[in-house]
């Protein structure tokens, strides 16, 4: 289960984080063919876990993503 929001207040009001950050796509000032290379090459190299490596391993582990819009 994951619990994100549009907004970092609206995801500490929560008990989540924003739906960007835990995508792993951040502020995401690149465009999407650049992050999603960076995610898919860390899907292919899964040996890492921290920064986008952990990203991918939300994606992958998460059963129901709960996006708060309100």
């Amino acid at each position: 289960l994951a619990i994100t929001a549009a907004t970092g207040i609206a995801g500490v009001n929560i008990g989540g984080c924003t739906l960007h950050s835990w995508a792993g796509i951040g502020l995401g000032k690149e465009s999407g063919e650049d992050l999603a290379g960076k995610l898919l090459g860390q899907f292919k190299n899964r040996r890492k876990r921290d920064g986008l490596g952990a990203a991918v391993a939300r994606w992958m582990d998460v059963r129901t993503l709960i996006v708060d819009e309100s």
